[in-house]
Formats: C-alpha cells, structure tokens, sequence
C-alpha cells in the first residue's frame, strides 16, 4: 500500500520531469533560433561582401574617365579649372528671402487687429 509521502514524492518526480522536458525544449527551440539568426548574418555578410566588390569594380577611374569621355557630349562635360574650386570663406553670404511688408505682421504672431494671435492659457482674452 501506498503512503501519503510516496504518493507526494512521485507527483513531485513527475512534475520534475515535466518542468525538465519543457526546459529542454525551450532550449532546442532557441538554439534553432540562435543558429537560423547566425546563418541569415553569414548570408548578409556575404552580400555585403559582394556588394563591396561591385562597389570597387563600378568606382574605378579608368572606367569612370571612359564613361565621361562616351558622355561628354551629352552631359556637358569639361575638366575642372583650378580657380573654379572655391573655399568656403570666399563665397558670399546667403541673403535673406524678401519679406512683404504686409505679411510682416503675421509673421510676427500679431492678428489683423493688432491683437497678439499667440494663445497660451495664462492670460484670458
């Protein structure tokens, strides 16, 4: 015959091997995760590596100085004079847009009645 204690000790085996077998599991399930994440950065690593490659063979000055040669016509193309390159300091300013004298005021935040349009709660109209 069974005890209270036996019967007790063999639930608590039982939920031990369940609470186990989830926990093993959920670890199989990440670690399929984990390596489906590590083949998919090994995938895109390797774009980016040919990526790079299509970069460098696309930017090379000989095919560049060809392709500027074939489209000159088109484009307009001319070789850069020394005293085109300008610095920054030697150009000048940027003038401010004009502003109409009567959109003045509604720029400033003041109505047509000369009233302040700007609402801040503090202050009752």
């Amino acid at each position: 015959m069974l005890r209270p204690l036996d019967i007790v000790l063999i639930l608590v085996m039982v939920a031990t091997a369940a609470v186990t077998y989830s926990i093993k599991y959920g670890a199989e399930s990440t670690l399929n995760d984990v390596r489906s994440l590590d083949d998919q950065i090994a995938e895109e690593q390797n774009n980016i590596d040919l990526l790079k490659a299509d970069l460098a063979l696309l930017s090379q000055p000989a095919r560049l100085q060809r392709l500027a040669n074939f489209y000159s016509a088109d484009l307009g193309l001319e070789p850069t004079e020394p005293e085109q390159i300008a610095k920054l300091d030697q150009l000048p300013p940027i003038a401010p847009p004009p502003v109409d004298p009567e959109t003045l005021d509604t720029l400033a935040g003041t109505a047509p009645d000369g009233t302040d349009i700007v609402v801040t709660g503090s202050v009752k109209p």
